[in-house]
């Protein structure tokens, strides 16, 4: 009787964790700890304003993108890329990279 408390009780413990480790994005400016990536608005070259995604991991630039562009269904044109992978030379390790979108 003991062992199938203890078992729901790590079931929900563990069921409680994943629903936090698969939350959203941070959808505002700053930093977010959850996809170690730092987003800001800033004015493009063409006086229009752009967001600008600093992470450690292309992919987390991607997720970040995506929900700072939540509003237009996560839709945005890519305005610049540093340090992103592309075809033929995605195993080669760079450091932090940055792009910068604009929201469609």
């Amino acid at each position: 009787m003991t062992s199938r408390s203890t078992l729901r009780w790590m079931l929900s413990l563990a069921v409680a964790g994943l629903a936090a480790a698969c939350g959203d994005a941070r959808s505002t400016p700053g930093n977010d700890p959850m996809t170690r990536t730092d987003a800001k608005v800033v004015t493009w070259s063409d006086g229009k304003p752009a967001i600008e995604v600093n992470c450690g991991m292309p992919g987390d630039c991607q997720t970040r993108a995506i929900a700072m562009c939540r509003e237009s269904r996560g839709n945005y044109s890519v305005l610049a890329m540093t340090n992103m992978p592309t075809r033929g030379d995605a195993s080669t390790v760079r450091g932090p990279a940055s792009v910068v979108v604009r929201c469609t």
